[in-house]
């Protein structure tokens, strides 16, 4: 975009606000920038997808100062320079080579399905990738790539391997296998989840299954009773201890997480993550499509149901951070979400669910959402039972002591409070339009993917928003007293898919390993195919609005003013 040069230099000194939003925002204090994040360059795949799936995961190779990158349009993982890299100013990024996994692995007794996850290790000089079996009931493969994408080795995983993870001593490799029943109960069948542990060195392979009821906690919840818990758990993202003698696996749509002993090849738990009171103060959502922000405390419950999972060790205590993205099933006839008119006059509160409201508070909301059309197609669980509203996603990002599952932070309300302050004409819009207020009565603006980063002396969470875009940093230094530092969006709002469109995928480069010797933010963009490489700067002092995300909430504003 253009801009007259005395607008663009009042734009980047903050000299033009953003319009602020009142009611129910977060505290000033919080919503200040804390830190600079500014994208430096782009890598674009050159294509786009309203459905997603373009570009993925992407992982950073320091040895090579190359990043690899799921490219789900044309099912390659392409290599892409960082080297010369500068710090200052935006560059764009060439491909320099793809690695085409699925010709490599075709053969007689499997046939290529899917890639679905990379990841980079420096110890073995190696780029492992997660396959799927076209046949989605047939077990994937884990392959094994020397960095220009020769391949080295391959081994059996379960089913489906949705995350693939090499321990940072490269004595194994992890995948989360998620076995969905693609083609519905009555037509298909419903796979077991599994997790898959590979010894690198002897090439042994453990699947471990979900068979042992003894290690599921009881209020764990499961949508399949009669497949019982080892079909019904279905494993998505993983993270390891800094050791990497544990596993720590989100079990997303059953919204609890699994710890695994990787030496042992063992499942040791499985703990539900409890439900989010949304009629706490500071826990507020948009419920409603009116187009409209209307943030408000309403008799609902989220299911925090956690997409990515990262892992952190903070004076000596291990935490886990989660993004709490929701997900719904949907498969043929087996299906757990409606729409809230069709279930409103079964629901019968049961009050000692909420700890913001009094029974009469809880009542008359619910009698008000009844009444109200605006709340008719708000999602909701129909698996939870009836004594409250449940949701999907908890709209947010949490931290959980990795022992106990405690919860030790939550951002509430604030993912939508700060997108509301800065993009209040957008509020809310899904990643194939901009339309206002769309996704409130779905799972708000959805986050996606979660990266810890070290930087300066403190230690950063960066969550991708899937939905309006953008990515959150929160200074988790100290995990109780979490705070919001920093909100960049390189999405444009004058068309529907233009800029970078819904993070899927994160990583992060600390200073050590950088080009530009400040701590990077990759961003792979599922829909606009693109990538974003995001330069962390030092913490300044004053509050200060991030350039990107002034440029796409005012592209209008200041197109307007430039007419006049």
């Amino acid at each position: 975009m253009k801009f007259a040069k005395p607008l663009a230099a009042a734009v980047m000194t903050g000299a033009i606000l953003v319009p602020s939003f009142s009611a129910g925002a977060a505290n000033s204090h919080k919503l200040e920038q804390k830190i600079d994040l500014s994208k430096i360059a782009g890598y674009s795949t050159g294509a786009t997808s309203e459905e997603g799936g373009v570009a993925e995961i992407i992982k950073y190779n320091p040895d090579n100062k190359k990043f690899y990158l799921i490219n789900g349009k044309t099912q390659t993982i392409d290599i892409v320079s960082l080297k010369g890299l500068k710090a200052n100013g935006e560059q764009q990024l060439e491909k320099e080579s793809s690695i085409d996994v699925g010709k490599a692995v075709n053969s007689e007794s499997f046939a290529y399905g899917d890639i679905t996850s990379v990841d980079v290790n420096t110890e073995k000089k190696v780029v492992v990738a997660a396959v799927q079996e076209k046949d989605y009931r047939k077990a994937g493969k884990i392959v094994v790539m020397d960095y220009s994408g020769k391949i080295l080795k391959t081994f059996d995983t379960g089913v489906q391997p949705d995350m693939i993870k090499m321990s940072k001593d490269g004595s194994s490799i992890l995948t989360a296998d998620e076995g969905e029943p693609r083609a519905g109960l009555e037509k298909g069948t419903d796979p077991q989840g599994s997790v898959t542990v590979v010894d690198y060195k002897t090439g042994k392979t453990k699947h471990m299954k979900f068979d042992n009821s003894k290690v599921i906690d009881k209020d764990v919840h499961i949508r399949n009773k009669e497949g019982g818990a080892a079909a019904d758990l279905e494993p998505e993202y993983m993270a390891l201890s800094d050791d990497g003698s544990k596993a720590y696996v989100t079990l997303q749509e059953n919204n609890a997480i699994a710890t695994v002993d990787v030496e042992k090849g063992k499942i040791l738990s499985v703990k539900s993550l409890g439900y989010k009171d949304h009629s706490v103060k500071g826990n507020e959502l948009d419920a409603a499509k009116d187009g409209k922000i209307n943030m408000e405390n309403l008799p609902i419950l989220g299911s925090y149901m956690p997409d990515s999972i990262s892992q952190v060790q903070i004076d000596g205590t291990s935490y886990l951070i989660t993004g709490n993205e929701g997900d719904a099933t949907e498969w043929e006839e087996f299906e757990n979400v409606k729409d809230f008119k069709d279930v409103k006059d079964n629901i019968s509160l049961d009050s000692k669910l909420f700890k913001g409201m009094s029974k009469k508070e809880a009542k008359e909301k619910l009698g008000e959402m009844k009444k109200n059309p605006a709340y008719d197609k708000l999602e909701v669980l129909t698996d939870r039972g009836n004594d409250a509203i449940y949701t999907l996603g908890g709209r947010s990002f949490s931290i959980w002591k990795a022992d106990t599952m405690e919860l030790v932070y939550d951002s509430g309300s604030e993912f939508e409070k700060i997108t509301a302050e800065r993009f209040p004409k957008n509020f809310n819009g899904s990643n194939d339009d901009i339309e206002l207020d769309k996704r409130s009565v779905k799972k708000g603006p959805e986050p996606e993917d979660v990266k810890i980063g070290k930087a300066d002396g403190k230690v950063y969470a960066f969550i991708g928003l899937e939905r309006i875009g953008g990515i959150m940093t929160y200074d988790i230094s100290k995990p109780k007293k979490a705070k919001f530092a920093n909100y960049l969006n390189t999405r444009s709002f004058e068309d529907g898919i233009a800029g970078d469109v819904s993070p899927e995928g994160l990583d992060f480069i600390p200073a050590e390993a950088s080009p530009t010797k400040r701590p990077l933010v990759l961003a792979g963009h599922e829909v606009s195919g693109t990538v974003a490489v995001n330069q962390l700067e030092k913490e300044t002092k004053k509050s200060k609005l991030n350039e990107a995300s002034v440029f796409a909430g005012l592209e209008k504003l200041l197109k307007d003013v430039l007419k006049n």
